[in-house]
């Protein structure tokens, strides 16, 4: 009974450390070589947090797991113009194989911005 009692604990205590949040994919394009894909993601992380806009960009014909490597943004509670997904409003084009343009929108609380994710530089302009 004390094995079992334990298994027990020992489960919740991992479901507790397990990642709460939840990606959901609002647009994808890939890089013209076909290399790349940016993928833009609603992340949500529970009652208590708004959503927000996360951008990846990974090897072409995978998903995102986790938080964006490349763009985190969200709204600043209301600042910031969203998107249909409810988080702050965000766009990408390709410009290049290895070229990415990102636009936010003004007022959001940005999280990250990376220059640079597998060998594509990403510039940003606030719109």
């Amino acid at each position: 009974m004390k094995h079992a009692v334990a298994i027990v604990g020992l489960a919740a205590l991992v479901s507790a450390c397990s990642d709460p949040c939840a990606n959901t994919v609002v647009s994808k394009a890939d890089s013209p070589d076909g290399l790349h894909s940016a993928i833009l993601f609603q992340r949500d992380c529970g009652a208590i947090t708004g959503y927000s806009t996360q951008i990846s960009v990974v090897a072409k014909g995978e998903t995102p797991t986790g938080s964006g490597n490349t763009f985190r943004a969200d709204d600043d509670h209301g600042a910031a113009r969203v998107g249909e997904w409810e988080g702050s409003w965000a766009s990408m084009t390709w410009l290049a194989n290895d070229r990415l343009l990102v636009r936010y929108a003004r007022k959001s609380r940005i999280f990250e911005q990376a220059a640079n994710v597998d060998g594509v530089q990403i510039t940003y302009k606030v719109d």
